[in-house]
């Protein structure tokens, strides 16, 4: 498998794109296409030769077909630690051996996007076609349900998991993607803080989007933007900063509130969009940015400090049983049905496997494991 990621960033650092590729590598568009997306192969010689062009070694032109893509969403844009990166390439190792128990084998490959870029003309572009494709009109809020049909539909597995909200350097969210097998498995916090609930879906959205062919920081990037003008587009943008132009001081911030309450996003959001749409005119920034670090995700009035789970589920934590059922029903997910067909063909539970493969604490895989066993009689063998 070719390294996508590589190859990108040295296309992007040299300017090129896949049309002069295709020129000095004597092969058309098409076949450049069909390599960058994962489709086929170069044969040798062109494989020389791409890796001349790009100042890449060969060796480093191909990427393990099966080492994990892994992408964090941190809380206020912390680098994940490294334990917590460890821990997600346990996890992956994990989640390969659940793909044989997924109730549906994956017969068609996800849409994804061609030649994901960070220009605001492409990514406007792109969160257009998303929002027509969910038939909004152009400043509607983005619901959620319909987030998680988007994932659904683009074929990723939600995986719902109980992590410290507290936790210093954990993950909000995690994306782990299997090149071999192209699937995706999105991991979303239930102690996490529900009014990033739809900016942590929406971002990594455009990660399955683009299959993380941006490498590292562009991925990130990436994601938060498409995220951002998914959730308030232009329209939404344009209309807030002309009302927030007409406020100032506690009332602006009291309209940012209602901004982000009717949006469902954080403050921070709908500040970016408004101050990038002001830049786009022409016209002086909000000034607001240094003010909302400072407020509530939604302002007065709200319950912003609810968890997930106890704003969806009415529980800070479910007892096993009940969380399973409850987030598999949620989410739609097949993880618990993969991990208790997996515990079955092992003829008994596995905590150790179940904690790896949901990266949770033992004492909570311990009662996972116990409730997706015949012996719990919750799931039919």
């Amino acid at each position: 498998m070719l390294n996508i990621p590589l190859i990108l960033q040295s296309m992007q650092q040299r300017g090129l794109t896949r049309t002069a590729l295709a020129t000095a590598c004597d092969v058309s568009k098409e076949a450049v296409s069909n390599w960058l997306s994962g489709q086929s192969l170069p044969r040798p010689r062109k494989l020389l030769r791409l890796a001349e062009i790009l100042h890449i070694e060969v060796t480093q032109l191909m990427a393990p077909d099966d080492e994990p893509v892994i992408a964090f969403r941190t809380t206020g844009g912390q680098r994940a630690s490294d334990a917590a990166r460890e821990a997600a390439v346990t996890a992956a190792e994990h989640l390969q051996e659940l793909l044989p128990h997924l109730p549906h084998p994956r017969l068609f490959s996800p849409a994804v996007l061609e030649s994901p870029s960070l220009e605001e003309a492409y990514l406007l572009e792109a969160t257009r076609q998303v929002r027509d494709r969910l038939g909004l009109a152009d400043d509607a809020p983005v619901q959620r349900q319909e987030l998680l049909a988007l994932l659904q539909g683009f074929g990723a597995i939600m995986v719902p998991v109980y992590w410290n909200r507290q936790r210093h350097g954990h993950e909000n969210a995690l994306s782990i993607y299997l090149p071999r097998s192209k699937t995706t498995w999105v991991f979303v916090n239930l102690h996490a803080c529900i009014g990033t609930f739809n900016a942590w879906l929406a971002h990594e959205l455009g990660h399955c989007y683009t299959l993380h062919r941006l490498a590292a920081d562009e991925g990130e990037l990436f994601a938060e933007r498409f995220a951002q003008a998914l959730l308030f587009p232009p329209a939404a943008a344009a209309r807030a900063a002309a009302e927030l132009g007409k406020v100032s001081g506690d009332e602006a911030l009291r309209l940012l509130a209602w901004y982000a309450g009717k949006y469902e996003v954080p403050m921070s959001t709908i500040v970016a969009r408004v101050d990038l749409w002001l830049a786009h005119q022409g016209r002086k920034v909000s000034g607001l940015k240094r003010k909302q670090r400072g407020c509530d995700v939604h302002g007065e009035g709200r319950q912003e400090t609810l968890s997930v789970s106890a704003a969806l589920f009415g529980a800070e934590q479910l007892p096993a049983e009940h969380y399973i059922r409850t987030a598999a029903d949620f989410f739609r997910t097949p993880v618990f049905e993969a991990l208790a067909c997996w515990q079955r063909r092992q003829g008994g539970g596995s905590p150790a496997f179940v904690a790896s493969a949901l990266n949770v604490d033992i004492g909570h895989a311990v009662e996972i494991s116990f409730a997706l066993s015949p012996a719990s009689g919750m799931l039919a063998s």
